[in-house]
């Protein structure tokens, strides 16, 4: 019985804690001025199964970010800011939908894959709200 009741403990936290991190890292996407932060949020939920991912955990890496091996980065935001460097790079076509200019950058890194559908499909758990220069969003 008490092992059930661990599991359903850490399950509850576990659930609070990914719902306190989406809002965190939402309103910080939000803070530096990312484009679109709902689709980047979908971005990192997908790219760490809700924040439990190995790579998330050991490397503070949200989104999945390579170079020959995953990136490590100091922290969460850390690696936020290097996302909004990498979109301010890439993506300079402000009419592009940006879930077609994830698909067509192959941002998933796997050919023929629909990395679009797949983060219109991951679900935010969290209520999203932010105090963004002084007003609530």
């Amino acid at each position: 019985m008490r092992f059930v009741l661990i599991i359903l403990f850490c399950t509850v936290l576990n659930t609070h804690l990914s719902a306190q991190s989406e809002n965190d890292i939402y309103c910080y996407i939000k803070q530096i001025g990312i484009k679109f932060p709902e689709v980047v949020l979908r971005q990192a939920i997908y790219e760490t199964g809700h924040f439990r991912s190995n790579i998330y955990q050991k490397k503070n890496n949200l989104f999945g970010f390579r170079k020959k091996r995953y990136m490590a980065f100091d922290d969460w935001k850390a690696c936020v800011d290097y996302y909004k460097v990498w979109q301010d790079k890439h993506y300079t076509n402000n009419e592009t939908d940006y879930y077609v200019f994830l698909q067509k950058k192959n941002f998933s890194g796997r050919k023929k894959f629909r990395y679009d559908i797949q983060l219109q499909r991951t679900h935010i758990k969290a209520t999203l709200n932010c105090i963004v220069d002084g007003k609530k969003e």
